[in-house]
């Protein structure tokens, strides 16, 4: 089967994805084709951090290497102003001290693994503290991290508790609600706070007992810290997540926060007086889908009654930073396929977009002065870049393009507005008919939009037009559009996406709606399933990490919230209900050829609920193949699974959808 190409920039044929401040024009401008082969040269960047004179950004770089089958993270420095990156060190989480003068970052293995310093123009990092990872759910979800104290003398951070003795036994005993991790079993340690002086010496645990204390930040003061802890009786069985207050000298601790929903990400004020968060109002919520219901809060230092910030701002917020000012903060939301940056003040007044367009922007941070920002930004045709803008989001530089998208607003099946996007094959002639593949999210509330996706400038690149959209359940949207699926996953969502395929064949006639496919993974591989059991339209499907019933689902699942909160209920209380909405209570009558791919270890979505569905289908004669990933979870991550993975997706679309040369209009 010959080998999908894509349309890219040079520069990415040179293995240099770079700071957008820092890449030529001469090799932004031109493209040419690029092999499933090449991925190996795109580089994912991430996590910037401006010094605070803002003369120095600090990000990591990614790089994958298929024939070791390996992924590798470098920090990088780079001139704020233009100029060649520097290595410092494989590692990550890069984060500069108060002076600007010292880089501290996470690295090293064994013995050595934890953070690390750096002072630009020192041959190389010294070791500071050892870091103790875990497994388990509930960490994995924090964000952990480290933080630099105010006066630029310690270092907090989490670390996990030891590994308990290993006994003689190989039984594993469970006793926990949240028993699992993303790929096996957890190893039950918790996570604590701790500090060490940079100057050296040794590191002293601040936090003790039997609760998991996570989400650091420090008070201006140097004295104290805020964190989030869960200290009900049963931890894994709720989400009332709390802030508090630790004293780093003494070891006292004050609850700050007392609400029925959740609090993480909690930042204190330069000034001291507030601590800023993100929240859910909800109780019941999941531990990484929250729809809509994420909100700004800034709650006074010294207790007091939370209050929520841009009421208005009716989207999922995702980050929070401080203006060194204190007099608003820098907050990110998805907003219709768009990720914004806006700027909060905390007088209660409207939020305000800083940073908006055709992209997402993400991950940003200031400078100690709020003149300069650094944030992530990517595009439907651009991978994650580094960029720098003033304060007012002005002054960032544009990249090239590689295969753009056009964006395709429907009415869905009852009048609501729905989103999507349709991405012409590269090589598009008018007078031609291609084929159409669509794309189906995760979620269900995630939400397609201005970012790059491999898979699409792959399938186009192969003379597909992808159509992806954004169906009732999508974030960015607002809260009511995003509780659209809630107890009828398959229902309205379905209409929409059926009424985007519609349009999009309605409005593009070189569209050959004989020669359609559907793909998805996680949730979108839920709705492929669901699909190819409500219509016969689609010539061949694919469904990665899918769901097909979701009774079983709910018992086996690291997400059994997810059943909970979509569903309102429990298996034994809401079995029709669940059964309803089970791919698998419809798989009679099937046609459609499928292909399955999952990793073996994914405990999102275990492997059995591919086996059923694929089982199903084979029993009535139809054309079906399951790949199987080992040691892959939801998300397949190794380089030389990703090729195989994208290779199969393409060529069974090739063999079921495509089915020969292109077509003229008049055929």
């Amino acid at each position: 089967m010959p080998r999908p190409t894509l349309h890219a920039p040079r520069a990415l044929r040179a293995g240099i994805v770079a700071l957008a401040l820092l890449a030529p024009p001469s090799l932004a401008a031109q493209k040419h084709p690029m092999g499933i082969e090449d991925l190996a040269l795109l580089r994912n960047v991430a996590d910037p951090a401006l010094s605070p004179d803002g003369r120095w950004v600090a990000y990591t770089v990614t790089t994958t290497d298929y024939a070791a089958d390996r992924a590798r993270t470098e920090v990088v420095i780079a001139p704020a102003a233009g100029g060649e990156p520097r290595r410092v060190a494989e590692g990550g989480s890069p984060r500069w001290s108060p002076d600007g003068r010292t880089l501290a970052f996470r690295g090293g293995r064994g013995e050595q693994a934890g953070i690390w310093l750096y002072t630009p123009g020192v041959d190389s990092a010294r070791f500071l503290a050892r870091v103790q990872t875990t497994d388990h759910f509930l960490g994995h979800r924090a964000v952990k991290g480290f933080a630099w104290s105010p006066d630029g003398t310690r270092i907090a951070y989490v670390s996990a508790d030891p590994p308990a003795p290993q006994g003689s036994s190989d039984v594993r005993v469970v006793r926990r609600i949240l028993y699992k991790t993303r790929t096996g079993l957890s190893d039950n340690r918790l996570s604590h706070l701790w500090v060490v002086p940079v100057a050296g010496g040794e590191p002293r645990q601040v936090t003790r007992g039997s609760y998991d204390e996570h989400s650091l930040s420090w008070a201006p003061d140097s004295r104290r810290l805020v964190f989030i802890s869960n200290r009900s009786p049963d931890p894994d069985a709720n989400y009332s997540d709390d802030l508090w207050i630790v004293d780093v000298d003494s070891g006292r601790e004050t609850q700050l926060t007392r609400t029925v929903g959740t609090e993480f990400q909690p930042a204190w004020s330069p000034d001291g007086r507030s601590i800023a968060y993100l929240g859910n109002v909800r109780a019941q919520n999941t531990k990484d889908s929250s729809p809509e219901d994420t909100h700004l809060y800034l709650i006074p230092a010294d207790g007091g009654a939370p209050r929520m910030l841009a009421p208005e701002l009716d989207r999922r917020v995702a980050e929070l930073v401080w203006d060194p000012g204190s007099r608003s903060l820098l907050a990110g939301a998805g907003d219709r396929g768009m990720s914004v940056l806006y700027r909060v003040p905390v007088d209660g007044g409207r939020a305000v977009p800083v940073v908006q367009g055709e992209f997402q922007a993400r991950s940003v941070a200031t400078d100690g002065r709020g003149r300069t920002l650094a944030f992530l930004r990517s595009d439907q045709t651009h991978p994650t870049e580094v960029w720098i803008a003033g304060a007012d989001g002005r002054g960032a530089r544009q990249l090239s393009h590689m295969q753009d998208a056009d964006s395709l607003w429907v009415q869905g099946a009852d009048g609501t507005p729905v989103q999507g996007w349709l991405m012409k094959p590269a090589d598009w002639q008018p007078g031609r008919r291609y084929p159409m593949v669509l794309y189906v999210h995760g979620g269900p509330h995630g939400m397609y939009g201005y970012t790059f996706t491999d898979a699409f400038q792959l399938l186009a690149a192969r003379g597909y037009a992808v159509l992806f959209l954004n169906p009732r359940g999508s974030s960015g949207y607002g809260q009511h559009f995003t509780d659209g699926v809630v107890m009828n996953w398959g229902g309205g969502d379905y209409q929409d996406l059926m009424a985007g395929v519609d349009a999009a064949l309605a409005r593009n006639p070189w569209i050959d709606r004989e020669r359609l496919g559907v793909v998805g993974s996680s949730y979108g591989g839920f709705m492929t399933n669901w699909i190819i059991t409500q219509t016969p339209r689609f010539r061949g499907a694919v469904a990665s990490a899918s769901v097909s019933d979701l009774v079983s689902f709910y018992g086996t699942s690291l997400y059994s919230d997810l059943v909970e909160t979509e569903f309102n209920g429990v298996p034994w209380k809401n079995y029709a209900m669940l059964w309803q909405w089970s791919p698998l209570a419809h798989v009679e009558g099937v046609r459609t050829p499928t292909l399955f791919l999952h990793g073996e270890s994914d405990h999102d979505v275990p492997i059995t609920q591919a086996e059923e569905m694929y089982m199903a289908l084979r029993k009535q004669g139809v054309d079906a193949e399951m790949a199987r990933y080992p040691g892959e979870g939801h998300g397949i991550a190794g380089p030389q699974h990703r090729v195989d993975y994208l290779t199969r997706m393409i060529g069974w679309f090739d063999r079921y959808v495509k089915g020969g040369i292109t077509r003229t209009v008049q055929e």
